[in-house]
């Protein structure tokens, strides 16, 4: 059982957390640059891409993905990039290995990135615009510093402080979150080995999969209390008011 679980889980972990913080960074940066371009065309054209993605199911992607790229237009060969790795290559810290590895996980990541990235862009705006309008912005304005140093200091730094604790979570359900895509595009990780499971009524290594996914869930709420209490410092000194 264990023996599955460490064949297979990596691949997922890699796949679904490439996919995750591409499309953190990616989010971050653009719903900053929404938030100070609000009212223009380019906050309304990436709020309504943001909508859209947040709102289509990543299954439907992944589908769309491999008729129009695969099929129709004949980009990618959709057919050679089944499975996590080539069959025969050796693993290692090779230039080879890599590249097969992320040749495999393009698709994956890339349905991973579209589905999730709307969701951090109106996030990212959202809190970005609650904090410009904090009296330390004003105070920093006043004081004549640049637009750029207060973006990088002062408003980046603290509006990115509430989804540090939400990505967390998000990262605790990378394990079960890539069951239909990884049966969509045949990726051979621990989500693709959980359906042929359920399919076969493989009862324990259901509940081996099932495990990991409650402890990385737990562990990922957990991370995200601690992390969210090292990041910001007025929770650590709440904290270390109370406890006097």
């Amino acid at each position: 059982m264990s023996s599955i679980l460490l064949r297979y889980l990596p691949w997922t972990l890699f796949s679904a957390g490439l996919g995750l913080f591409c499309s953190f960074v990616l989010g971050l940066s653009l719903g900053m640059l929404m938030a100070y371009r609000r009212g223009g065309v380019i906050d309304h054209l990436l709020t309504a891409l943001g909508s859209f993605f947040q709102a289509v199911p990543n299954y439907l992607v992944a589908i769309v993905l491999i008729v129009f790229l695969g099929v129709q237009l004949g980009w990618l060969p959709v057919t050679k990039m089944r499975g996590a790795v080539s069959p025969g290559l050796q693993p290692g810290l090779t230039v080879a290995f890599v590249t097969d590895v992320l040749y495999h996980a393009a698709l994956p990541v890339l349905t991973y990135v579209l589905t999730t990235i709307g969701s951090w862009m109106l996030l990212m705006k959202s809190s970005t615009l609650s904090t410009l309008e904090e009296d330390y912005v004003t105070v920093a304005r006043a004081r004549g510093l640049s637009d750029g140093r207060i973006m990088r200091a002062y408003v980046g730094r603290n509006a990115v402080l509430p989804l540090f604790a939400q990505v967390a979570i998000a990262a605790g359900f990378v394990v079960g979150g890539s069951v239909v895509i990884e049966r969509i595009f045949v990726y051979e990780g621990i989500g693709f080995v959980l359906l042929d499971a359920i399919n076969r009524r493989d009862y324990p290594l259901m509940q081996a999969i099932f495990l990991v996914i409650t402890v990385s869930v737990i562990g990922a709420n957990l991370l995200a209390d601690l992390l969210y209490s090292r990041l910001d410092p007025r929770i650590r000194r709440q904290t270390a008011e109370g406890d006097r």
